[in-house]
């Protein structure tokens, strides 16, 4: 059931079968209409609404269950403020607020989003969205799976989107904004982290679930530097591969 489970294989199956039915029916629809950048906000703000709408499932279903931290109770620590979180409030901003602020974040909603969502859905132990049960059977125990799983995919499918409409072209240059964005909401997740004091928004707290926290307990610092290495570095690979893959598409 855990990671390379039945369940976990099945469940990027599923997912990629409807991603890729997605990209194909919305990006023929673009192609056979003419259809530009005005679309591709379209999708993208109806992504966000998706998204948005499935925390709102999470909320009351965590509100309303004895699992977490009691019925009638919605714990600090499952506020959205996780580095996938931040797709909530990118993609809206890409959706329903274009302009200049939208395209400094693109390399952000692309690289960076695409890439810490990829590795979630590689190791979901660490992140605990494959819940209990060793199958997608269509129970109560299965709607944060569910919606887990559909909230991820739609992490993935958004940054696939941008580049094949081409309403993003990436470029390993913008590895600089891309750093800028994640910096500015890793101050935001520490800073919260501070206030509340039970949470561990971005893995800067505790470290939970992820694989450098040993060294988090003995030097923070180092822990840190780690994390922004790994996120910007891999950020700056995943642009050089979108920039390299899209070469020879026309502006």
């Amino acid at each position: 059931m855990g990671n390379f489970g039945i369940k976990h294989l099945t469940g990027l199956l599923w997912l990629a079968i409807v991603i890729t039915t997605l990209l194909i029916v919305l990006l023929q629809i673009r192609k056979k209409k003419g259809l530009g950048e005005k679309f591709d906000t379209k999708v993208i703000a109806g992504a966000a609404l998706f998204i948005w709408a499935w925390e709102a499932v999470k909320t009351i279903v965590i509100f309303n269950s004895a699992d977490f931290s009691g019925v009638g109770v919605y714990p600090a620590f499952m506020l959205p403020f996780h580095i996938c979180s931040m797709a909530l409030y990118a993609y809206w901003i890409l959706g329903f607020r274009p302009g200049k602020f939208a395209n400094f974040i693109k390399p952000f909603s692309f690289a960076t989003m695409i890439l810490m969502t990829s590795i979630i859905l590689t190791i979901p132990d660490s992140s605990g969205i494959m819940g209990n049960l060793p199958n997608w059977s269509l129970v109560p125990d299965n709607i944060l799976p569910f919606q887990s799983f559909f909230y991820h995919g739609t992490l993935v499918f958004v940054p696939l989107y941008m580049v094949l409409s081409g309403y993003y072209r990436p470029r390993i240059q913008d590895t600089w904004k891309a750093a800028v964005t994640l910096l500015a909401t890793a101050a935001f997740a520490f800073t919260l982290n501070k206030i509340l004091g039970v949470t561990d928004f971005m893995t800067l707290e505790y470290g939970n679930g992820n694989p450098f926290q040993s060294i988090l307990q003995t030097n923070y610092p180092l822990y840190i530097l780690i994390l922004a290495s790994v996120a910007i570095g891999g950020t700056a690979v995943v642009l050089g591969i979108g920039h390299l893959a899209t070469l020879h598409k026309k502006p």
